[in-house]
């Protein structure tokens, strides 16, 4: 059977996938921890293939998440058979993830920097979004507990220039409309897409729903 390696955003914990872990007969919520230079791609990518054991394994990221691809096909070897982007940026080997936002944003995320670290990812906005997005208390507990400081000099930092990725069977699941058109690039690419109106935290808050739609993607790649 292949194992799905669920891998968090760098700006949430490795417990936004609990409950899509529990509901997959054969899935690991990856936990790296908080993001550390120097190398801050490649910590990441060495931690996924760990935690994946022998192959084969799929690799599952969420927002953030999308610009470790690179890294982890590279450290993966044979084990690795797809790559699945849930709600995720695409991945931009050799740029930063500051050279991909817009001037606005990056703005926003220094004023929301303290001692090198960013605010927990709930605080960057107007209200606390998790309340409605993850309505259930104790599973929103559990994730803004989760919620990890950032240092500011990820974003920084520069992907590594890899290709890997480009040759493995990747896919693509939209389940907010800020993704569009993220997701409309990826059908370009020619990969398997997949929309559900949902809403970016439904790994959380609607986790039996989302297991399904991995499990019907993951199904595909393997085709």
């Amino acid at each position: 059977m292949t194992r799905l390696v669920l891998t968090p955003s760098p700006f949430v914990g490795a417990v936004s996938w609990r409950g899509v872990a529990q509901a997959l007969p054969d899935a690991v919520a990856l936990d790296y921890g908080v993001v550390a230079g120097p190398d801050w791609y490649g910590a990441v990518a060495e931690a996924a293939a760990g935690q994946a054991g022998p192959g084969p394994w799929i690799a599952v990221m969420h927002s953030g998440a999308g610009g470790f691809a690179p890294a982890i096909a590279a450290a993966a070897g044979e084990g690795l058979v797809g790559l699945i982007y849930v709600d995720a940026i695409l991945p931009h080997p050799g740029r930063s993830c500051l050279s991909t936002a817009p001037d606005d944003l990056v703005r926003h995320l220094r004023s929301l920097t303290t001692d090198g670290l960013l605010a927990p990812w709930n605080q960057w906005f107007g209200p606390d979004p998790t309340p409605r997005m993850i309505p259930d208390a104790a599973t929103q507990a559990a994730f803004v507990e989760g919620l990890p400081r950032t240092p500011f000099a990820f974003l920084e930092a520069v992907a590594p220039d890899q290709s890997e990725w480009e040759q493995i069977p990747s896919a693509y699941m939209q389940i907010s409309k800020n993704y569009e058109e993220t997701a409309a690039k990826a059908e370009l690419r020619g990969w398997h897409v997949r929309r559900a109106r949902m809403h970016h935290l439904a790994i959380a808050s609607e986790p039996r729903a989302v297991a399904a739609l991995l499990a019907e993607l993951a199904a595909e790649i393997a085709r």
